[in-house]
C-alpha cells in the first residue's frame, strides 16, 4: 500500500525546501545510474551517492507527509520517521568514527566540519522521535530497542515540529551530501596518495556493518528508497523482487506504507 501525496498549497519556504531536495536527489540518482565500479577508488563516490539517495528520498518523504498524518497513523509514521532520522545520524557517525579515520592521514576534507552545521537540530529531532516511539538505537546504532528510560508521558505528535526541523537542516545537510561526492571522487583519492590497502580494509569493515543491521528494517528501508532499476545497492538475485517485498516487508508493514513509490532511472 502506498501513500498518495495530495497537492496541497505550499508556502514559499516549503517550496524552497522541496526544490532543494529535488536538486540533490537528481545528482545522486545520476551517479547510481552508472554501473557498479570495479575499482575501489571509483567505487567510493558511487557507493556514497547510493547512501545519499536513501537519505534524501526518505527525509523528503517524511517532510512531505508529516503534517498530514491522522491520529490513527501517528505511531506507525513516527516509527518510519525515527528510522529515517536515525539513518542520517548513523551514517554520519560511521563516517566520523570509522570511515574518515581509515582514510587518514592521506585524505583530508571538511566533512566533519560540515556535519557540525546541522547535527544540532538533527539530534534534537531524533530525540523527539525517540520519545514518540519509545525506542532507542543500540550502541552501534544498527538496531532499535525499547528505551531503557522512556519519556513518560510521551510527547504529543507534532507534524509541524518535524517539518520545521527538516527545513532547518535541509540546506547545510544537502550541500554537504552533494559536496561529499566530489571529495570522494576516484581522482581525488588517487591524487592524495591514498593506498589501495586502506580502501580494502574499509571494504572488509563495511561487511561487518551490513551483517549487524536488522534486515527487517535496513534491507527494506534501503531497497524501497532506491529506484527499482538502480544498480545500487548491489544485491544477490531475487532480493529486490522477492526477498524484500514478500518476506522482509511484512514485519513493519504498517510503517512501510509511508514509503512512496520510487521513480525509475
Amino acid at each position: 500500500m502506498l501513500v498518495v501525496f495530495h497537492h496541497l498549497p505550499l508556502t514559499m519556504s516549503d517550496q524552497s525546501t522541496l526544490d532543494r531536495f529535488q536538486h540533490a536527489r537528481a545528482l545522486f540518482r545520476s551517479v547510481i545510474a552508472k554501473p557498479e565500479p570495479t575499482d575501489l577508488y571509483d567505487r567510493q563516490s558511487w557507493n556514497m551517492a547510493g547512501v545519499h539517495t536513501v537519505l534524501t528520498e526518505s527525509l523528503l518523504s517524511v517532510y512531505k507527509q508529516a503534517e498530514k498524518i491522522t491520529r490513527h497513523d501517528e505511531a506507525a509514521f513516527s516509527f518510519y520517521a525515527f528510522i529515517t532520522v536515525s539513518g542520517v545520524t548513523h551514517h554520519h557517525m560511521q563516517e566520523e568514527e570509522h570511515y574518515l579515520p581509515c582514510l587518514e592521514p592521506e585524505f583530508k576534507s571538511p566533512i566533519t566540519d560540515e556535519h557540525h552545521k546541522f547535527t544540532g537540530p538533527l539530534h534534537e529531532l531524533e530525540k523527539y522521535l525517540m520519545d514518540l516511539t519509545g525506542l532507542e538505537p543500540n550502541e552501534n546504532n544498527t538496531r532499535f530497542l525499547p528505551a531503557k528510560n522512556p519519556t513518560v508521558p510521551k510527547p504529543p505528535y507534532d507534524g509541524r515540529r518535524i517539518t520545521a526541523a527538516i527545513e532547518q537542516i535541509a540546506e547545510p545537510m544537502l550541500t554537504h551530501l552533494e559536496q561529499e561526492i566530489t571529495y570522494l571522487s576516484g581522482d581525488n583519492l588517487r591524487a592524495c596518495g591514498l593506498p589501495l590497502s586502506k580502501l580494502q580494509t574499509w571494504a572488509k569493515y563495511e561487511e561487518t556493518i551490513l551483517k549487524d543491521l536488522d534486515p527487517f528494517i535496513a534491507l527494506v528501508f534501503v531497497v524501497k528508497h532506491t529506484p527499482p532499476n538502480s544498480n545500487w545497492p548491489p544485491l544477490p538475485p531475487g532480493f529486490r523482487k522477492v526477498v524484500v517485498p514478500w518476506i522482509l516487508w511484512w514485519k513493519h508493514r504498517a510503517s512501510w506504507r509511508f514509503i512512496p513509490a520510487q521513480q525509475r532511472l
